[in-house]
């Protein structure tokens, strides 16, 4: 029996959702007799009513996407109409595309149940057959499939790097001249970065087809979605139909919100601390139970202290074993392992990240405990739907974690029970996955014109791809002449196929695998890396060799990784006044770098201390980006007020961003950061005309920025919502109950919520006085600061320049560290004049940007004429030096160009210190 037992007094809120009764609708008349009879040996005598529309509009050949919730038959809803179909022709073939290894091979197995006996061609002398086409697929396995099978279930990774590369071996045309249907399961998986390469597979899969003379029907099925038809449209280039009226019966559903208790210090438990004593209450009243956690180090963390508890419970049991942990990363013998413990009970629980929130079936589980908000209520409503089926009760636990959305469901709870789910977000004309679609695609097959009505971007992309040498024209068509097998370049789910192997020294065993920045946030030295509970310790990492060397140990914390954040506009594309500033949205690097990591206890979470990386780990990304400039005034107030207080702001925009956008966490980033502003003068004043002589302005901004290269639109979409966020973000921090500022509203404990409100509310009206709390510690501490008094003047320069140099230095601004190292700067009529090291610095100066960012930095310190001209000269003697190292360097490129250039750039890496600790495997 469920029962929270000591715990009840964490739940703030309740909400019961109903029963549904099912609705039925007659086995269809023109359903072939043996399917009937196959059907009847289920125990199948009438179908649930959307199962029988799905039945009628397949056959009347319109592409179909179905929503309708979890365990009401979707399955069959399209199993029907294509065995229908196979049995009236044989030689029809179905490609099954499911977005998990693991969900096909367990879809394998019901339709084997359904299937299986059915006999068809002269005589009933031949069997349906179908089979599992992934990377786990035995290479003779694979032929017979190719060859034979009705049925073939794969996912998207296999059809972009296995099957479609590969259409013109033998064996595998075949397939593709006689597929009838193309089924997608789980539809509402392909949003976001996925969603935009799996939009440009299906035109590759589509453009294959058609070669082979084929035109398939898609028969997709969707968690519930605000948009369903849409998605499908947009993700498959076809005209949909959608079936959507569930006629499948529903349990009763009861939801409990928790809140996790105050500490002495007024913070609150986190939410991984009350999963992990959570868990061991409802496992020891044998509760079989999922729960979800947001990351993998979470469901790590959670696993393992959880299980620490188990290890001792009544009565002196260790019942640590009746707890499984379950993720991406996991070895598929790993994962299989889990599942059937889960279905024979030997497992009572399982914390899982969302890689279980799809349709595998792990038994009849009566619990779903959610590690906060799931990021969107498909996804809540999803994971809901592991619980409770076949008939039984469901029990949810929305554990409420201390973010700005967690704590609106806690005054609101209806919003995310009574409301509809939201829109997919998913942009198929990223130029970045087209590009690499297109050269995919031009490997497959020569590009022609009509290729030009599949990808909008076409002709750039051909252009780009002809004078690199990829591609080479023959009579108006484009043939691929770069390297063999461009679709391995890159990742439908990650855009950095980069991978490293997380190898157990001690074994020689590969736990897993993982990206480059995955690898330099989770494996670098000295990380503790968590797998099934168990900790290892990162002794080397190796970056010629791609791997992260591993040994098991056990001690009292893990590893948080220390990244620092450097963010440069490369173009900027639009910009239109919001309010009382602008929206801006462009190109933007983000330059990420790993330089250290925090150690935190088990259980208690306090942090034991920080390290250095003797080697730092940089990550490059291209990306667009939106942002807001912060006017001076507002910076001068809350600068004055709390040097943090701009954090505070940057977390309410960014979250009320996500939300507008429904982005993921790691889908869309925020920061602050500083660029140049064309606009305006040196001094923060308006330009007035082009030839006022004004110099470009260091502005300050809150930006949020696509964590995907290239972009992925959900930065895009933030630029065009952003009044509504401005807005969103002042009334998520005016409406949060704390009194002084917490992780909800403004991200931390420590900063000051008033200070930040009114920030917020300044970006809206310019009338909005400063908050009474701010100008109560303004009298504490002292006046607000003034405006800058400028010591220096023009004449000042030559004679005093230790001095102004020092002044500019101190203030931190970009150009400044620069100007640290010029020994010497002169005046002569109108020019300030440089003195510098290098030619190449010179050469750089007289570039407009730099020129400009320098002479904007002198402008808004310094006392400066009207009109002046910056210059640099170089030191006496550093031309025929700079020489010297100018030849050095091209015949060091030229070896690079001779030689493999991925592995003399990774062997480099190694001499300065890839490698970081002693090969001999000790750790102190």
């Amino acid at each position: 029996m469920f029962t929270l037992g000591p715990f009840g007094d964490r739940i703030i809120a309740t909400r019961e959702i109903d029963a549904r009764p099912a609705r039925f609708a007659p086995v269809p008349a023109s359903l072939d007799p043996r399917l009937k009879a196959a059907l009847a040996d289920q125990g199948i005598e009438q179908l649930y009513s959307h199962q029988a529309t799905m039945y009628e509009r397949a056959r009347a050949g319109d592409n179909v996407v179905i929503t309708t919730g979890t365990a009401s038959g979707k399955t069959l809803s399209f199993l029907l109409p294509v065995l229908q179909t196979i049995l009236e022709d044989p030689a029809e073939r179905v490609l099954l595309l499911y977005p998990t290894k693991a969900l096909a091979r367990d879809q394998l197995r019901g339709l084997l149940r359904l299937a299986s006996d059915l006999a068809f061609g002269p005589g009933g002398t031949m069997r349906l057959e179908a089979g599992v086409y992934d990377g786990d697929t035995r290479p003779t396995d694979r032929k017979r499939i190719r060859e034979r099978a009705n049925l073939v279930l794969t996912n998207p990774d296999m059809l972009n790097a296995g099957l479609i590369p590969a259409h013109g071996r033998e064996g595998y045309s075949h397939l593709f001249r006689h597929v009838r249907y193309i089924v997608i399961d789980e539809l509402h998986t392909y949003r976001g970065a996925f969603g935009a390469h799996f939009a440009n597979l299906m035109r590759r899969l589509l453009r294959i087809c058609r070669h082979y003379g084929s035109t398939p029907q898609i028969l997709a099925s969707s968690a519930t979605i605000a948009n369903p038809q849409d998605l499908a449209e947009r993700l498959c280039h076809l005209p949909f139909h959608h079936v959507g009226d569930d006629g499948s019966p529903a349990p009763r559903k009861t939801v409990h919100f928790w809140m996790p208790p105050l500490l002495d210090d007024d913070t609150r438990r986190s939410v991984q601390q009350e999963m992990a004593e959570l868990l061991p209450h409802l496992v020891e009243n044998r509760n079989k139970t999922i729960a979800f956690c947001r990351s993998r180090k979470a469901t790590e963390v959670v696993v393992k202290e959880a299980r620490d508890r188990l290890r001792s419970v009544g009565g002196g049991h260790n019942e640590a074993n009746l707890l499984g942990a379950y993720r991406g990363g996991y070895t598929p013998s790993e994962r299989r392992k889990v599942e059937k413990d889960l279905l024979s009970g030997r497992l009572l629980g399982v914390v899982s990240t969302n890689a279980l929130e799809l349709g595998v079936d792990i038994g009849q589980l009566e619990v779903v405990v959610q590690g906060g908000f799931p990021g969107t209520r498909a996804s809540f409503w999803q994971q809901l739907g592991r619980a409770g089926r076949r008939g039984r009760d469901a029990h949810a636990i929305v554990i409420l974690a201390m973010t700005p959305i967690d704590q609106f469901i806690a005054t609101e709870p209806g919003w995310l029970t009574d409301q509809q789910a939201e829109h997919a977000v998913v942009d198929p004309d990223n130029l970045t996955v087209q590009l690499a679609h297109v050269r995919a695609a031009a490997a497959e097959l020569p590009l022609t014109l009509d290729d030009a009505a599949l990808w909008p971007d076409l002709g750039e992309v051909i252009a780009v791809l002809e004078e690199a040498g990829e591609l080479r024209e023959v009579h108006a068509t484009f043939h691929w002449a770069g390297e063999a097998f461009p679709a391995g370049d890159f990742s439908l789910r990650n855009t950095d196929g980069d991978r490293f192997k997380i190898v157990d020294r001690t074994t020689g065993e590969t736990l897993t695998e993982m990206n480059r920045p995955q690898v330099y946030r989770e494996a670098h030295p000295r990380a503790v890396y968590l797998h099934d509970g168990r900790q290892y310790m990162v002794e080397e990492l190796d970056l010629v060799g791609h791997r992260s060397v591993v040994v098991p140990v056990d001690q009292n914390f893990y590893t948080q990784p220390d990244v620092r954040s450097h963010i440069e506009v490369t173009v900027a594309q639009e910009q239109r006044d919001v309010a009382q500033t602008q929206a801006w949205f462009g190109d933007v690097r983000v330059d990420d770098t790993v330089v250290g990591y925090k150690m935190l206890q088990f259980h208690n979470h306090q942090n034991l201390g920080y390290e250095f990386l003797r080697q730092e780990l940089p990550i490059k990304l291209e990306t667009e980006g939106f942002w807001l400039p912060v006017p001076e005034d507002v910076l001068e107030v809350i600068s004055a007020e709390s040097q943090d207080a701009l954090r505070g702001v940057v977390h309410a925009i960014t979250a009320i961003a996500r939300m507008k956008t429904m982005a993921e966490g790691g889908d869309l980033l925020g920061s602050s950061f500083k660029f140049t502003d064309a606009r305006y003068e040196a001094d923060g004043s308006p330009v007035t005309a082009p030839s006022s002589g004004g110099f470009a302005a260091t502005r300050t901004a809150i930006i949020c920025y696509d964590s995907h290269p290239g972009g992925i639109g959900f930065a895009a979409k933030a630029w065009e919502l952003a009044e509504e966020i401005l807005a969103g973000a002042a009334e998520l921090v005016t409406r949060c109950s704390c009194t002084a500022g917490c992780p909800a509203c403004v991200g931390d404990y420590q900063l000051p919520r008033p200070l930040v409100r009114w920030a917020l509310q300044r970006l809206l009206d310019a009338t909005v006085p400063v908050p009474a709390e701010a100008r109560q510690t303004r009298r504490r501490r002292g006046p607000m600061r003034p405006r800058l008094r400028k010591r220096f003047g023009w004449d000042d320069i030559g004679p005093r320049w230790e001095e102004v140099r020092a002044a500019l230095v101190e203030s931190g601004e970009a150009g400044s560290a620069f100007l640290a190292q010029v020994p010497a700067a002169a005046v002569r009529g109108d020019k300030l004049v440089l003195v510098v090291g290098s030619p190449g610095v010179a050469a750089w100066l007289e570039r407009k940007d730099a020129r400009r960012q320098l002479m904007g930095l002198f402008g808004h310190h310094l006392r400066m004429p009207e009109r002046w001209r910056l210059v640099a000269e170089v030191i006496e003697g550093a031309e025929e030096h700079a020489l010297r190292r100018s030849i050095k360097l091209r015949r060091r490129l030229e070896d690079i160009h001779r030689d493999d250039p991925g592995t003399e750039r990774l062997a480099n890496d190694k001499l300065a210190g890839g490698i970081l600790l002693p090969s001999d495997g000790t750790v102190n």
